[in-house]
């Protein structure tokens, strides 16, 4: 036998390895879009699993069963329920992230105490502590909200259109309303919320990247990186009525800068990645310790990522089935 043989083999095996390990590390989330192509109601009112490398998205099932047609906040917990709170009723309700299905926490419709009617357009987050917040674009208001019964209790006047939140560690953060109804920029930018006084603190803007959008859903991974959905059809002015696609974007939680991933399907306005990670790290979840160890994994390929891989693997296999010399 060669006496580099065997050892080329094994870096071979190594890379492999090595590249299966990064490639895997591509996160999915969960969405609803809430607006879209109404010619199927099985279709739209959904619950999507989306990679957010690629914007492929696996369609779930239909939250539309009974009242919930406008869920908009979506939210794991720490124990890795899914939450959601839908605009139509005004109902924080559980989702079946199997099913999609859409229950009324407590059995209640109308639960959070916000009579039905009242526009709100909710984002949500839970804490490292477990508590949930949620937020309204239309009111400008921060809630703490009971997990049990689904009440709202308001904590203050952002002064600010949020439409989504997601913590990173001990960090509040939430993304700004694109455009309100008449066309106009409203405040497409990252903030910084404080949970106890319900303000909210400028980060940055989004930039050219996120291009014009309506809502927009929000959410950390689990190594405490920020994603965002942009739903951008038919954005509000625009004289354009061809449904336009949501945009992908990754967010610089330092700047709030954005980088456009990806496209995915229309009408996003939501976001759930897994629960709350780098809990405990005390800058935002940027610890050079790593991800949080009890964080849900999210492992998953993207289309470049398999043709690779296969690549790889093949490559290993021809040279397995060389012929030893010695």
């Amino acid at each position: 036998m060669r006496a580099s043989t065997l050892p080329l083999r094994c870096v071979l095996l190594v890379v492999v390895l090595t590249a299966s390990t990064v490639l895997c590390a591509q996160p999915y989330g969960y969405s609803i879009n809430s607006r879209g192509d109404f010619s199927d109601d099985t279709r739209v009112f959904a619950l999507w699993r989306i990679n957010l490398a690629d914007g492929d998205a696996e369609y779930v099932g239909w939250t539309g069963r009974g009242d919930f047609i406008d869920i908009e906040g979506l939210a794991f917990s720490p124990d890795e329920r899914l939450f959601g709170a839908d605009d139509s009723t005004n109902t924080l309700v559980r989702i079946g992230t199997s099913t999609g299905n859409a229950i009324a926490v407590d059995g209640t419709v109308g639960n959070t105490g916000i009579p039905i009617g009242t526009n709100m357009d909710f984002g949500m987050t839970f804490t490292c502590e477990g508590e949930l917040l949620l937020s309204s674009a239309a009111t400008s208001e921060l809630f703490r909200a009971d997990v049990d019964t689904g009440e709202l209790e308001m904590i203050g006047d952002m002064g600010v259109q949020i439409v989504d939140l997601a913590t990173v560690g001990d960090v509040i953060y939430g993304i700004g309303l694109g455009t309100d109804r008449n066309g106009n920029t409203v405040a497409p930018d990252l903030y910084r919320v404080d949970a106890v006084n319900g303000s909210a603190e400028r980060v940055g803007t989004l930039g050219d990247q996120a291009r014009p959008y309506n809502q927009a859903g929000l959410a950390a991974d689990a190594e405490g990186r920020l994603w965002a959905i942009t739903d951008r059809n038919r954005v509000f002015g625009d004289s354009d009525t061809e449904a336009r696609p949501s945009d992908i974007l990754r967010i610089d939680p330092d700047t709030g800068r954005a980088e456009r991933i990806a496209e995915t399907i229309v009408g996003i306005e939501s976001l759930a990645i897994t629960p709350p990670g780098a809990c405990g790290s005390g800058d935002g979840g940027r610890s050079e310790e790593g991800p949080d160890a009890d964080a849900m994994p999210v492992p998953i390929l993207s289309g470049g990522g398999r043709w690779v891989m296969v690549l790889l693997l093949a490559g290993l296999a021809v040279w397995r089935l060389r012929p030893l010399q010695s």
